[in-house]
């Protein structure tokens, strides 16, 4: 039996095909919103599971498309491309005011706790960038996106939520297990036996990284500000910073599209070539080509990324 040219469209956002989508969204008869016979995602959620940005542009340029639709497990697209660590789709589905970035799961679990959960730090960062993020919600067993990266053991993900200035409650207790953020991380360490279900690199990643996860956290609880003193200033994550306020600042100017109009030759890309230089030279460039990071910024009314850039870089004002 013929496909539907909704089911074309659906293994088109599945596989990438660009061209074909293209042609399919051009076609106002196609039903953007056709929700897949075997795991019912609609078009969208493929796109932003499988982090096809061209394509998810092209579903959000249709009036009618669905964008908070959920799918098997009343997922939306957005959270979905968080789970897989999507950060060009998370950041343009933020970009979108129909876009509810607090649609939760069936289990209440929120966009922030699957990237924590799955360790995507990149998409962490650019939530806590976002005022309407709220990183201490909590799912239905009272467990947070501090714990569950804590009991994942991905240590980066921890100190990035912690070094964020965003206000990190790290004391509730999830009734999973009658345990904090830190407690869980440590009793993960003393686990000796691998779960049927687990890979040896998570199981050893967990075993090795959730004491570091605890003694973290418990530090912070000590002496917040002394660990959000000691984190700006480690290395790798500052630069980690700087690098990805480069990108946000960018992104989030109104020169974007222009400037990557006059860099089609993929040789001579400016992104390519931007992130290349040393940071400073990146700061100066930024300044040059967007102007005042703190004006993008604000302009954006973004004052938590504002306070964030302020924070973690020496870009010129």
């Amino acid at each position: 039996m013929a496909q539907s040219k909704e089911q074309i469209l659906w293994q088109a956002c599945t596989d990438g095909d660009l061209e074909l989508v293209k042609e399919l969204a051009k076609d106002d008869s196609v039903d953007v919103n056709w929700v897949g016979e075997d795991r019912r995602d609609t078009p969208l959620h493929r796109a932003s599971r499988f982090g096809h940005l061209e394509i998810a542009k092209l579903l959000l340029a249709r009036s009618e498309i669905e964008v908070n639709k959920g799918n098997f497990g009343d997922a939306s697209p957005f959270l979905v491309a968080c789970h897989y660590g999507h950060k060009e789709v998370v950041s343009l589905l933020l970009a979108d005011p129909r876009v509810d970035p607090n649609k939760v799961w069936e289990n209440e679990a929120t966009p922030s706790m699957q990237a924590c959960q799955e360790g995507h730090k990149e998409v962490l960062l650019l939530l806590l960038a976002d005022p309407r993020i709220d990183p201490n919600k909590s799912a239905t067993d009272q467990s947070t996106p501090v714990w569950y990266a804590s009991q994942n053991g991905h240590l980066a993900v921890v100190q990035h939520l912690l070094a964020s200035g965003r206000e990190i409650d790290t004391q509730i207790r999830s009734n999973f297990n009658d345990s904090t953020a830190a407690e869980q991380g440590r009793s993960i360490g003393k686990r000796t036996t691998k779960p049927a279900d687990e890979t040896e690199d998570d199981f050893q990643r967990r075993k090795t990284n959730g004491p570091l996860c605890a003694d973290l956290i418990d530090e912070y609880e000590r002496d917040p500000v002394g660990v959000l003193h000691r984190l700006r200033r480690q290395s790798g994550l500052r630069e980690y910073f700087i690098g990805h306020l480069f990108a946000l600042v960018i992104f989030h100017s109104d020169n974007y599209l222009t400037m990557n109009e006059r860099t089609t030759d993929s040789s001579k890309n400016f992104f390519r070539i931007a992130t290349r230089l040393p940071l400073e030279l990146q700061m100066v460039l930024c300044n040059r080509a967007f102007g005042s990071p703190k004006d993008i910024v604000l302009s954006r009314d973004s004052e938590p990324g504002f306070q964030l850039l302020a924070r973690t870089t020496t870009w010129r004002q």
